[in-house]
């Protein structure tokens, strides 16, 4: 990202969401995303990190950028309805979907918030190898990438021996009032990742002091009505991860499971339930699951089948 003045931060703004200027955040963001819409154009890849503590606005500030790029484009502010925001991804499964959508609607930018990714098992990995696939596929697509994520650090060097991420926005210090952001460029990230290795783990988080940034700026909150809405979409998807990892941690297992792991049909799972009358333990959203008592059931019926067809 290009360097410039700080912003001038706002005093007490009331129920005002957008500066004097017209946007939600400070005019030099503006400008170097205007940068990014040009290298876009020109089929180059573009990923923008927004990260910081929880409670700093990654997800508003996420959403505000899409806001604007959309703009750009004559299209409208991105869609934050329960059922339907097929720019904001929250989570990988929903990013992966949401870009060949956003690649077939011809839209501009789409936006990922993890969404608890991060809490499960070997989730950084399967992360680092989504966004490696999808840059290394998928840069022709002319769509810019916004990603949410507590610290940028996680993300793997491929993106960065490859020059793919060229904008970090580090949120901290948030008041009642608005958001304060540093900005960072790809150098200024690579130092800060340099700073991170260095330092011991108690102190990792001061890695971002250590390199000073492009420019600084601020951003309001979202409308009263759209923060709701971005709420609602935050929640249900948290209540999903903590099911997620709630269906884990007791080790449950539904119908679909079983069927990959004996390598038979659904269908030929539910029928071997029925006839040995096998019970499941929850349901959960309308979806039964079994515990993994069930499975040494299925095997043992799987082998008794096998033995009397050798016979």
């Amino acid at each position: 990202m290009g360097t410039g003045e700080q912003n001038a931060g706002p005093v007490k703004m009331g129920q005002k969401f957008l500066y004097d200027h017209g946007l939600p955040f400070s005019k030099k963001l503006a400008e170097n995303l205007d940068d990014q819409v040009d290298r876009v154009k020109g089929k180059k890849a573009s990923l923008i990190i927004v990260d910081g503590l929880q409670g700093e606005g990654k997800t508003t500030l996420l959403v505000e950028i899409m806001d604007y790029i959309n703009s750009l484009h004559g299209l409208p502010e991105v869609s934050l309805k329960l059922t339907d925001h097929p720019q904001l991804a929250m989570g990988g499964k929903q990013f992966i979907r949401y870009l060949r959508i956003c690649e077939k609607e011809k839209l501009v930018i789409v936006g990922y918030d993890e969404a608890g990714d991060f809490n499960k098992r070997g989730a950084m990995t399967s992360f680092n190898q989504m966004l490696n696939n999808i840059f290394s596929k998928f840069r022709g697509f002319r769509i810019i990438v916004v990603i949410a994520v507590p610290n940028f650090n996680v993300l793997d060097n491929w993106l960065f021996d490859n020059g793919i991420p060229r904008g970090l926005l580090h949120l901290h210090d948030r008041n009642e009032n608005y958001g304060n952001f540093d900005a960072y460029s790809l150098v200024g990230m690579n130092w800060i990742r340099y700073w991170f290795d260095k330092l011991s783990k108690g102190v990792k988080y001061k890695c971002y002091a250590r390199v000073q940034p492009n420019f600084r700026g601020h951003f309001l909150d979202l409308s009263p009505a759209r923060s709701k809405q971005l709420d609602n979409i935050s929640t249900r998807s948290k209540k999903k991860a903590l099911t997620e990892e709630e269906i884990r941690a007791d080790g449950l297992i539904n119908y679909s499971q079983l069927a990959k792991k004996l390598h038979r049909s659904v269908v030929w799972v539910r029928m071997a339930v029925n006839k040995l009358k096998i019970k499941h333990g929850r349901t959960i959203h309308r979806t039964k699951y079994f515990d993994e008592s069930a499975l040494s059931i299925l095997v043992d019926h799987l082998d008794t089948l096998t033995n009397r067809r050798r016979k």
